[in-house]
């Protein structure tokens, strides 16, 4: 019982933890972007710049963690509280529904992987693999949401609001993968190290036992 409580204790710090961070960092990071580059991109006659900055990755990352580190609902507690909380604050319309699915839906992803036993630093292309995978489902999803709010609803308008949003799948792209070496990967080592050294102190009392 006292393990039960004990885990259950690390799970709502781990999860109040990244949530503080996700909310820090949503509402006050926009200060520390960078303008976007002067590289243009021209596609379908539309010339538009190559990255268009947002704070995507932040709560990508977030979600990832929660993913990683966390399981049962609190992998999506955690994005769509950060999300929730932000949006009081900053402001939304009804695209949060796309916007907090998505999130939720990339902490489902690294979780499913997770429960396989596939986090690891010696998978690191997968890790890699699931987080563009993530990304370019994300931004299918979201955009979706987009041409139908604000778009006309005709193969014309759907091309024009997936060729709209490329600058910022782009940048989601580039973003999300330097975060996942910066921030995502150390941490899975520390865990996977972490775990390593609990097994080990276990099979070490286990051991006389079996003798």
């Amino acid at each position: 019982m006292r393990e039960i409580m004990k885990e259950h204790a690390s799970k709502i710090f781990t999860a109040s933890i990244l949530i503080f961070l996700g909310v820090i960092g949503r509402l006050t990071f926009t200060k520390f972007l960078p303008s976007s580059p002067s590289i243009y991109l021209t596609i379908n006659e539309m010339t538009q710049p190559m990255f268009m900055m947002d704070l995507f990755f932040i709560i990508a990352i977030v979600s990832i963690l929660a993913g990683i580190l966390l399981k049962g609902y609190y992998v999506i507690l955690v994005p769509l509280s950060v999300m929730m909380i932000t949006d009081i604050i900053i402001g939304n319309s009804f695209i949060f529904v796309f916007t907090w699915s998505g999130f939720a839906l990339i902490g489902l992803i690294f979780y499913a992987l997770k429960s396989k036993n596939k986090i690891s630093v010696q998978r690191m292309p997968l890790i890699f693999g699931a987080g563009i995978g993530s990304v370019l489902l994300y931004d299918f999803w979201t955009n979706f949401g987009c041409y139908l709010g604000w778009y006309p609803h005709n193969l014309s308008g759907l091309m024009l609001c997936y060729t709209l949003s490329i600058p910022f799948t782009l940048w989601h792209l580039l973003s999300t993968t330097i975060a996942i070496t910066v921030i995502v990967l150390p941490i899975v080592y520390l865990k996977e190290h972490k775990d390593a050294k609990i097994n080990l102190s276990k099979k070490r009392i286990e051991e006389p036992i079996s003798i």
